[in-house]
């Protein structure tokens, strides 16, 4: 099983700023737990607003939970406001929510006779994760996804993929073969605690530093980018 923890590869939020202009991108939310956390309460119908309440006000009200967790009269009625917030966050989640993961993958050799660079970085049981500490909370929610083999490959004509890859080759003959890679996801389901399963809705493409879009791809459908 293969883990890639987004507080370590998460590009930054500051990337999200270069989405180039994608429609889907561009209304997509931050894979961030921030982001996440109300649509999997929404999700996981087994987990009930009362049993992290606590957790919810010391992450999300810390200046509540710090002045009255030691007076359980006051606590009590914060309980109950904070509980009516968390309620009313659930119920506005929308788990159609479209989440965009930023990370970077390396590209393989050319494969000449299905003309596509060798391309499956989403291998089964691979999940990312965002995590928080030391509440009731869930500490870690992980997403794996239903259809990870719907990215299979780069494809491009010969011709062309013979001068992308010219245009990353060093003076010393060495090839970049690592790409920005946004993958817009969409969340199905929960199956088991902290665990989110999600659809890939697309994956685009980017050079090393996000700049520029080389192709976006939607599992046998792709659209390639002038460069």
């Amino acid at each position: 099983m293969t883990v890639f923890d987004t507080k370590k590869i998460y590009i930054g939020l500051a990337a999200a700023c270069i989405l180039a202009g994608s429609t889907l991108a561009s209304a997509a939310a931050d894979f961030s737990y921030n982001a996440l956390l109300p649509v999997y309460l929404k999700l996981d119908r087994t987990l009930m607003p009362d049993d992290i309440v606590d957790g919810y006000m010391e992450t999300y009200r810390p200046e509540v939970w710090s002045r009255f967790r030691d007076d359980e009269f006051e606590l009590q009625e914060k309980r109950e406001e904070t509980l009516q917030i968390l309620k009313d966050a659930i119920a506005a989640a929308n788990p159609d929510e479209v989440f965009t993961i930023q990370t970077r993958f390396e590209f393989g050799d050319y494969n000449f006779e299905s003309e596509k660079f060798d391309f499956q970085p989403l291998e089964e049981g691979l999940y990312f994760n965002v995590d928080q500490c030391c509440t009731s909370l869930p500490r870690q929610l992980k997403v794996f996804f239903a259809n990870p083999k719907i990215i299979d490959g780069i494809p491009m004509e010969k011709a062309k993929a013979k001068a992308f890859l010219n245009a990353r080759k060093s003076s010393y003959g060495t090839v970049d073969r690592v790409v920005l890679a946004k993958v817009n996801i969409r969340m199905k389901e929960v199956r088991s605690r902290g665990e989110m399963v999600a659809e890939i809705q697309e994956m685009q493409l980017y050079d090393r530093e996000g700049r520029s879009l080389i192709m976006k791809l939607e599992g046998a459908q792709e659209t390639a980018v002038s460069q």
